[in-house]
């Protein structure tokens, strides 16, 4: 029986975050380069091809992210560190 994981072990849980983590960094990785896109887009003058939900979408995320920002981890762990997009 001890090989069974639960949710209610700290090691789960922290590996969890660490997996959840990786993917967050991976989808931002993502996300920075549409971002730079629709800069450059917004640069040229050319049309971004977003609809208003998009638009609007993006200004929620956009100001989650900074109210996360100021956040502390709810167990008192410290963040897990970012690592370099490969």
């Amino acid at each position: 029986m001890d090989d069974d994981v639960t949710f209610d072990s700290v090691i789960a849980r922290r590996e969890m975050r660490q997996r959840q983590a990786e993917i967050g960094r991976r989808a931002l990785a993502i996300v920075d380069v549409a971002l730079r896109e629709l800069e450059q887009k917004i640069a040229r003058g050319e049309p971004l091809n977003m609809t208003c939900a998009d638009a609007l979408k993006l200004r929620d995320v956009g100001r989650e992210l900074l109210e996360r920002s100021a956040e502390k981890e709810p167990d008192g762990d410290a963040p897990i560190p970012p690592t370099k997009p490969n």
